[in-house]
């Protein structure tokens, strides 16, 4: 597949996955949509698309999808420089790989939500993309908001806090159950 071939708006990572999770081609797959941060909202990505052409990004956050069934698990992030998708094993263990300065802080903790969940609960009000005065820091998408009738916002699936309602993996918690779906396979 090509990431031409999927709706994809640049800094709207979760709204692209949200319209990937219904991607026909995925069908025969399970999926857990990954929303990657920490509580610092500091968290280090290699190989990810940068204006600066920096060996590691800094998101706030950011959004991808685990996609696996009984032949293969794979990981959706259109805005890596990695081939998309990619095995899941590969992607984790490349994009995370540690790095001397990292700080416990600044570690990736993850939650996976079930697509199905996700694609009926998300809600993107897109109120994070503008600056103090209204103007958007980053062009929307052309497709109308998400989920007016959710209850799962963005906000409240950014808290990596110990008030978050969704389960928090640590990396290597998440790097055991990427594997473990890789060994099924």
């Amino acid at each position: 597949m090509e990431i031409k071939e999927f709706k994809y708006s640049a800094n709207f990572c979760e709204e692209n996955i949200w319209h990937l999770c219904q991607n026909p081609a995925l069908e025969s797959f399970s999926k857990k949509v990954l929303i990657v941060s920490n509580s610092s909202k500091y968290c280090p990505f290699r190989f990810q698309k940068s204006i600066n052409n920096y060996e590691i990004v800094w998101w706030n956050y950011h959004v991808i999808l685990l996609a696996s069934n009984e032949h293969l698990s794979l990981i959706y992030d259109f805005d890596s420089t990695l081939p998309v998708p990619l095995s899941g094993m590969e992607y984790m263990q490349k994009t995370f790989e540690k790095h001397e300065n990292w700080t416990a802080e600044n570690m990736p903790c993850f939650k996976a939500i079930d697509s199905c969940d996700y694609l009926n609960s998300f809600v993107s009000d897109r109120n994070h993309m503008r600056d103090s005065s209204g103007n958007w820091l980053s062009e929307p998408p052309i497709w109308p908001e998400i989920g007016n009738n959710g209850d799962l916002p963005l906000p409240a699936l950014l808290d990596f806090s110990d008030l978050s309602e969704e389960r928090i993996y640590a990396l290597d918690e998440m790097l055991a159950l990427v594997e473990a779906l890789s060994s099924q396979n």
